[in-house]
Parts: C-alpha cells; structure tokens; sequence
C-alpha cells in the first residue's frame, strides 16, 4: 500500500504552498514521485480569441506582457516546489527516481492537462485556500466528477497525517471509492475512527455495516477503527463536529453522494465539508 504517482495542483500564488508541503510529505514518505500541474489561465491565449471574436486583433507588445506575466507564474511556482522539496529531503527537478518533485511545463488547457494526468496517478492535492469560485474549483470539481481521482484537500500541518484519522462511512460506492484510495494514508494514522450520521442514513443506497468496513481495513493491514455513532440534522455540519472533537487530522468521504442538482439546491455534506476551512484535511472521492 503505497502512492507512486501524485499531481499537485499551483497557480502561482501563495495558495500554492499547502498543497506543495503536503505533497512533498507524500513523496518522502512513500518514495513518490510528485508531478506538479500548473493551474494558472491561458491569458494570451484567451486574450487573441477575444481578439477574434471582436474582429479585432492584440498587440504584438500586448501578447508579450502577458507571455512574460505567465512566465513569472511559472517561475513562482517552480521556486515553492523547490522550497517544498528542500523541506521534506526530496529530490527537485527532472528524472526517474524517487522520492522526486517535478514542475510540469505548461502546454495545455489546465482541464484537459489535469484529464491527461489523472489517467495513472494515485492522488490529486490540492491546497484548501486555492479553493475558490472560478478556474481551481471547477478544477476540483472535474477531477471528482469526471476524471474520478481521488483528492486530498491539504489542510493545516502536514504532519498532521499521521495523527488520528476518521472515515465518514455510509456503505455508499462513493465511500467505499475514498476508502479505498486512502489506504495508505489510513495506514500512516494513529488511530481510526469510522463516523456514520444516524440521521438521514440511506440503507438502500448501500450496505453501512462498520464491520464490514473494519474487516477490509484488516485485510489490508490498516486495524480496525472505532464506531463513533453521529446524530445531527446537517450531517455534513455532525461529522464535521465530531472529527474536530477527536482532532482529526484527515478525514475521508465520499464526495457528492447525491445528485449534484440535489446538493446545489438543498445543501449536502460534501459542500459542508469544502466550505468548513478549518478542521482536518479532506481525502474525497466520487
């Protein structure tokens, strides 16, 4: 049970430290290699299709500013990466061994580059104050929804990982995604809990037997973890409680459970738990 391949999400801000601590951590720890995705926008290339669209054309100097404007973004988030890996004892830079932290060139449109490396990585991380309406959501979002990659909301102190754990467990596929994904992190914890809301438990969405969940944690060697009944009306808001009650440092879940139109309108756990920035690192998987 290991992670071998992790993408980092930067845009070349100071939201890109969380998520490059935590994953060189990751790296050291489990002899991985970290690829980092650049996230910022294609302002040059957006500008000249504006230009289009308006029958008009851009500067040759304009196009240069904003050239040279991304280039100074690449160039922040090469040198976080390269604190980040100083930090944690892990290699920076090209090439094939590990643990390693590598900066991926920035050549596509940040979706479609997050779509073609969430094909073989083991986790995607991403910083919890990156999180915001525009281009990193919609970015988490896709890598939940479309690209189904698990995601590791970076909170807090990385060391934090190897604190106690929680599992939000519902017997949903959603779940069971998480659960499975987060094996390695599981093992790492001192201690596991298994959270389950009484409240509003969907029997028929899935079987949320914790003994069945505690025995796949023994095949794998992780232990069994702790039943810690939940009762609250927001279950998202319940959970929370709990995990910070026991000083969580990761909790794992199922992300959008329900219908996304359905948690658009009517609330959810999984928006509780994005909008709820303190407390312990996410692990979610849809």
């Amino acid at each position: 049970m290991s992670l071998k391949r992790i993408l980092a999400l930067a845009s070349g801000d100071a939201s890109d430290s969380s998520a490059l601590a935590f994953a060189a951590t990751l790296a050291a720890q489990h002899d991985a290699v970290v690829d980092i995705v650049p996230v910022y926008p294609d302002s040059t290339a957006d500008m000249i299709a504006l230009g289009f669209t308006l029958g008009s054309t851009v500067s040759q100097d304009t196009v240069e500013e904003l050239a040279a404007a991304e280039r100074g973004l690449q160039v922040r988030i090469e040198d976080v990466a390269r604190r980040a890996a100083k930090d944690a004892d892990v290699v920076f830079g090209p090439g094939d061994g590990a643990p390693r932290i590598r900066v991926l060139g920035r050549s596509l449109r940040p979706s479609l580059a997050l779509s073609r490396q969430t094909v073989l990585a083991d986790l995607v991380v991403i910083g919890q104050e990156s999180i915001r309406p525009g281009l990193t959501q919609e970015l988490l979002d896709q890598a939940l929804l479309s690209d189904r990659a698990p995601v590791l909301v970076a909170r807090g102190d990385p060391d934090r990982l190897s604190g106690p754990a929680a599992i939000a467990w519902d017997g949903s596929l959603q779940a069971g995604r998480a659960v499975r994904a987060a094996l390695p992190l599981l093992a790492m914890a001192s201690a596991i809990h298994v959270l389950q809301c009484i409240t509003g438990l969907e029997r028929q969405a899935g079987d949320p037997d914790i003994d069945l969940l505690n025995a796949y944690l023994k095949r794998h060697g992780v232990g069994e973890g702790v039943a810690v009944p939940v009762e609250g009306a927001d279950a998202g808001a319940a959970l929370i409680a709990a995990a910070e009650a026991r000083q969580i440092g990761l909790l794992v879940a199922g992300a959008w459970g329900h219908s996304r139109v359905r948690e658009t309108i009517f609330g959810g756990a999984t928006r509780r738990f994005l909008r709820h920035t303190g407390g312990p690192s996410l692990l979610l998987a849809h």
